[in-house]
């Protein structure tokens, strides 16, 4: 295989956050890094863009942290490290190399169960590349783990294992104590209280030097920061809707015994400090423990809390006041700062409330964790439903502004598909929405990929759809009813301002369009809204916004929606349910002419696998096509619209001709092969026409590929006449779960061919039947470029895109779905094919 001209890249990676509290660093280098499924996800808030995916972990990342840099007075990179734990019982430190890419540099194995937690921070050491590194990991068996690496080595090892017996660690935080280089560790159990410990490396030991009582249920979360008078403010959130700060304060030996205070009503009263000790190197070190400040603001269980990162300005001065960020299921975040600037004193001072951000109604479930970003001027929080909440602070006004970010399906992503010109894809997911991707064209040229509207939400697992027209679409869930979805007025409008679309017709097409959609109570419908009603959800008597679930407001839009907005204002009208099968709809395709519309379910008989045609004009059923014994697991109108090619889990394949004569179109069945004529001995789950629709690709569970078709000539003794097997099949070595044809042939007339594969890779062959070995490896895409987890639908773009970088080269865009619940589209040089 020639080198490439040009590397593959890509442009768009679309995927959500673990629903889990730690799983999401807000790093100094303005990087953030979150678990998505099995994978660690890089997010630039800069770009607004999800850059790169790396994958390791065989199970769900459960958190991953960014490693603090600690005191130490070297100048190590910028998060150049950071640490994953996962539900496959082990974690990772990922490094980064010469070229940016991080890759593992150790596996930390010993927990028996799930790890759910991490931290970790740097120690002093000599090397700039392998610093000396601590890490803490807590595991569902019970255990916290104290991991060690020297400076200078890569691999870390166990030298303290903490055990609860039967209970549970909740969370878990790192410090390094001032002018002392003593590592300090915070851990919240399931008893509501708080434990420190003290840890020493060479040689390992583990002090317990304290507890903090205070909560009443499960403390979430824990975060420190160190005060410049050397004091050591520990912030700590809890299911008992509380936050608390205790100031943790150095005492000489003197000041270190307790304190007898006596009630005085005339003076005011001063909690009790508790003196306890920390033995470390020999040496006997007294703090002194008070809790500064209890804080009542949410609703409901605060799940995440962070410092304020305090940025200094080049005297050393501190810029930004001490401040403090809280997540709660509530659906808020809350913004803390103390009510006098004046904080080190007494410890005494009052939090007050500076700002309130969140959610207003739909169906999520709160926000798991926040974060601050490294300069303190924008907070991110993700959610229930792993979408994330940006917002930035305008200094003019004090208050915080929603902001553009990122987001994606939360589970499988079972299906998706361009829209026929190209302009966007919609993908359709297990997490029961369609959400639709488009690029945003900016002032200057500049092009980026967004999710611009979440058409449907719906209360059952979508498993596929069909694309009609630009503005109409069909999906399929598990239920027996499709459902044609269009596009309301408030959408064209932003979408052709947003990606820079004009249409000829639009004043027509906004004519005859509702403005927009909302979801009646308790309903599983889009119901349709149109400008001038009352834009209350169905089953409200009362005109207030009480119940904003479900609430639609017209929205005019220059870039893409917030999530705010995405949740609620961007869904499209349902205008039509087809009945006709007996089981959950599995399979839909559409003619490219858009007149028609194909439908398969589930099915164990032939009577319930049989093919459903619906006409698209007036939504009547037309006929059904029966040829195959259990489910259809993909149809395929060819290009041209003659042929209608189903693929089915008995492992056969048939073609349905488009019959000449008559008004109403109708299919007969053509060919099909049967147990002697096919050559796949598993189930075929995929298949894919060429563009000039004279061949078809199948592929199957056995890791087959097969190409049929183009014999001008049968060949002799072939009972599939013009559709026999047209040259010797690909064999791979995983399971084929989904195949695409580029729109046109490579400069050697060769026609190129995608084939995702169960293990996640995806592999372009080029194939050309005359040639005496047809298939050409040309290019392929590991788990990080590709996906982790089953491939479960490719799809070309329509037409050749245009390189980003340099408008000379021309470049086929491959949109991917997988069951990693990400959705990708590969750039991929037209010049290497």
């Amino acid at each position: 295989m020639r080198k490439m001209a040009a590397p593959c890249e890509t442009r768009y990676i679309s995927t959500a956050c673990n629903r889990t509290p730690g799983c999401l660093s807000w790093g100094e280098n303005n990087l953030i890094c979150f678990g998505a499924c099995n994978s660690v996800a890089i997010y630039d808030p800069e770009k607004s863009k999800i850059t790169d995916t790396y994958s390791h972990h065989s199970g769900r990342v459960n958190g991953v942290k960014w490693v603090q840099q600690g005191n130490s007075t070297k100048k190590y990179i910028k998060d150049a490290e950071f640490i994953s734990v996962s539900s496959d019982k082990s974690g990772v430190v990922w490094s980064k190399d010469e070229d940016g890419v991080y890759a593992p540099s150790a596996v930390l194995t010993g927990h028996s169960d799930v790890v759910t937690i991490v931290d970790s921070v740097y120690l002093e050491g000599d090397s700039l590349k392998y610093p000396s590194l601590l890490v803490v990991t807590a595991s569902a068996d019970s255990t916290i783990k104290i991991w060690f690496r020297k400076s200078n080595s890569k691999e870390l090892s166990c030298i303290e294992t903490l055990s609860s017996g039967s209970g549970l660690y909740l969370s878990v935080k790192l410090c390094i104590l001032p002018n002392k280089n003593i590592p300090l560790l915070a851990v919240a159990a399931d008893d509501a209280k708080i434990h420190l410990y003290a840890i020493e490396t060479e040689p390992a030991k583990l002090h317990h030097v304290h507890t903090l009582m205070g909560h009443e249920d499960w403390v979430r979360s824990l975060d420190f920061a160190v005060h410049d008078n050397g004091d050591i403010l520990l912030v700590s959130a809890g299911q008992d809707m509380l936050i608390r700060i205790w100031r943790l304060s150095p005492r000489d030996a003197k000041a270190s015994a307790p304190k007898n205070i006596s009630f005085d009503p005339s003076k005011e009263i001063k909690l009790e400090e508790e003196i306890f000790s920390i033995d470390f190197g020999g040496s006997t070190f007294y703090w002194a423990a008070t809790v500064d400040s209890v804080l009542a603001g949410h609703e409901g269980w605060v799940y995440s809390v962070c410092w304020h990162p305090r940025v200094s300005n080049e005297l050393g001065k501190e810029t930004q006041p001490l401040c403090l960020l809280s997540a709660s299921l509530d659906k808020t975040m809350l913004v803390w700062s103390p009510g006098s600037e004046d904080v080190e004193d007494d410890g005494d001072c009052v939090w007050l409330e500076r700002a309130r951000v969140g959610e207003v109604g739909g169906n999520t479930l709160g926000f798991y964790g926040c974060q601050f970003a490294p300069d303190g001027k924008s907070i991110l929080a993700h959610g229930y439903h792993g979408s994330f909440h940006l917002w930035h602070h305008n200094k003019d006004g004090e208050i915080w502004l929603p902001g553009l970010t990122v987001g994606g399906h939360f589970d499988e992503v079972t299906d998706l598909s361009w829209e026929p010109s190209g302009k966007f894809v919609i993908s359709v997911s297990v997490d029961q929405t369609s959400r639709l991707h488009a690029p945003w064209v900016q002032d200057g040229g500049k092009v980026s990929w967004h999710e611009l509207a979440r058409p449907q939400v719906h209360g059952y697992d979508i498993q596929c759809l069909a694309i009609i027209s630009r503005y109409q679409y069909a999906s399929g869930a598990e239920e027996k009813v499709v459902r044609l979805f269009k596009a309301p007025g408030n959408f064209i409008e932003n979408f052709q301002r947003i990606c820079g679309v004009n249409e000829k017709n639009v004043d027509e097409l906004l004519a005859a369009a509702p403005a927009g959609a909302s979801v009646p109570s308790l309903g599983l419908s889009n119901k349709a809204v149109f400008n001038g009603e009352t834009m209350v959800p169905c089953g409200d008597s009362s005109n207030s916004n009480e119940n904003a679930e479900g609430y639609f407001t017209p929205v005019s839009l220059s870039e893409p929606p917030k999530e705010e907005d995405l949740l609620q204002n961007t869904l499209w009208p349902e205008v039509q349910k087809l009945y006709g099968h007996g089981y959950e709809i599995y399979s839909l395709a559409a003619s490219h002419d858009g007149k028609l519309l194909a439908s398969a379910s589930k099915a164990t008989s032939s009577q319930h696998a049989a093919i459903i045609l619906w006409d698209v004009q007036n939504w009547q059923q037309l006929q059904k096509l029966h040829s195959h014994e259990l489910t259809v697991t993909r149809l395929a109108f060819s290009p041209n619209d003659q042929y209608l090619l189903s693929v089915s889990r008995d492992r056969c394949w048939s073609i349905f001709e488009r019959q000449s004569e008559g008004s109403v179109p109708s299919f007969k069945l053509l060919v099909a092969t049967n147990k002697s004529t096919g050559i796949h001995t598993r189930i075929i789950w995929s298949c894919a026409w060429t563009p000039d629709s004279k061949f078809f690709a199948t592929g199957s569970r056995e890791g087959k590929v097969v190409v049929w078709g183009g014999h001008t000539t049968p060949k002799e003794g072939a009972a599939l006449g013009y559709w026999s097997s047209a040259s010797a099949p690909l064999v791979l070595k995983d399971s084929v779960t989904s195949l695409a044809f580029a729109p046109c042939k490579n400069s050697d007339d060769a026609y190129i061919l995608a084939a995702g594969l169960e293990g996640g890779q995806i592999v372009v062959h080029n194939w050309k039947s005359s040639q005496e070995e047809p298939w050409k490896l040309k290019l392929s895409l590991n788990k990080n470029l590709a996906h982790h987890l089953t491939v479960k639908q490719l799809a070309f773009c329509p037409h050749v895109g245009e390189s980003e970088d340099n408008k000379k080269l021309k470049s086929h865009l491959l949109a991917s779905a997988g069951a990693d619940h990400a959705v990708k589209i590969h750039a991929i040089p037209f010049e290497d094919l």
